[in-house]
């Protein structure tokens, strides 16, 4: 029984992030390519959201690690909580998210994303620091033939497009190859 438990909770570690609990840049892209497999057969689009905190270097030089990391925690969270029960996000790494999506309405890649940024407008509290931050986010809708890395790429490009764009806003990836 304790093994069954300790090789339940290794393969959690394995595909998990540790400070957010949520899934890992690994979990992510294996679930994202079993994701475009069954595009085929499912009805709807999908896309990949890539996000970030605008300046979050800015944070842990100010504040601390400490609260650059609970910032992470309470983001992941805040995430999670904006975004519906069959949208995936994971954290990739720094303070680097993606999200995955599946939707009808050819408008709802626009929703999510402003709803992202709006949620990660709101001003946090951490360890007696009241702070806004805000966040950039890329989008790329998936185009048959795509791989999983090409994706990726494409919403990660759209991402720096919204950073220099000014941050605190959204980009699209053009549907084109």
């Amino acid at each position: 029984m304790q093994r069954k438990a300790l090789e339940k909770q290794l393969k959690h570690l394995a595909y998990h992030d540790t400070l957010t609990d949520l899934p890992n840049r690994r979990f992510f892209l294996a679930y994202l390519e079993e994701a475009i497999d069954r595009t085929e057969f499912e009805q709807g689009e999908l896309a990949v959201l890539a996000l970030d905190v605008d300046r979050f270097k800015q944070i842990n030089d100010t504040f601390g690690h400490d609260v650059g990391d609970e910032l992470l925690r309470q983001l992941a969270r805040r995430l999670t909580s904006v975004l519906r029960k069959q949208d995936m996000i994971a954290r990739l790494g720094g303070d680097e998210f993606a999200v995955l999506i599946r939707f009808n309405d050819p408008c709802a890649l626009h929703r999510v994303a402003e709803k992202i940024i709006q949620a990660l407008q709101r001003p946090w509290e951490i360890d007696q620091h009241t702070f806004i931050t805000t966040s950039s986010v890329g989008g790329a809708r998936f185009v048959k033939g795509l791989s999983t890395k090409q994706l990726l790429k494409r919403a990660d490009l759209a991402l720096y497009e919204a950073k220099a764009g000014g941050r605190n806003q959204y980009a699209l990836a053009k549907d084109h190859r």
